[in-house]
């Protein structure tokens, strides 16, 4: 005769260890895929701000190939940029002060399905006359 009640206890016994599991594994998935949507979507706003900036640089490299543009051909270059939306052109005795916005929308595939990411920056460039260029400055942008 055997004690301790053979085969159904240990069934009991892997049972339990199946549903503890389980519940873990549950726990685990509803606090895990938040905040691995959060970092993913966090990953991809990102990269879209790197990209205003980018943009941002090219528009600065198109606006400084022609120093001694009017502005009007400033402004028209500027807008050949995708995403470039000029918003002032300023013209001094000796340069020429343009303000544009530059506005990016990604999307991107993942796991939880598609995400979006929309971002805009504002930008100032000073085109001179003479030789030396002027930095590109950000600002904030008007509503």
């Amino acid at each position: 005769m055997r004690f301790g009640g053979g085969r159904s206890a240990r069934r009991r016994r892997v049972m339990l260890a199946g549903a503890a599991l389980a519940a873990l594994v549950a726990v685990g998935l509803t606090l895990g895929v938040p905040l691995l949507r959060d970092r993913s979507q966090h990953r991809l706003e990102r990269r879209t701000d790197r990209e205003v900036t980018a943009t941002a640089q090219r528009t600065r490299s198109v606006l400084l190939a022609e120093p001694s543009a009017r502005e009007a051909d400033l402004r028209r270059a500027a807008d050949t940029v995708d995403g470039v939306e000029v918003l002032e052109v300023a013209a001094g005795a000796a340069e020429v002060r343009l303000v544009f916005r530059v506005r990016v929308a990604k999307t991107a595939a993942s796991v939880f399905g598609w995400q979006r990411a929309d971002a805009a920056g504002c930008f100032a460039q000073v085109v001179r006359r003479g030789s030396t260029p002027a930095p590109l400055e950000r600002l904030s942008c008007p509503s």
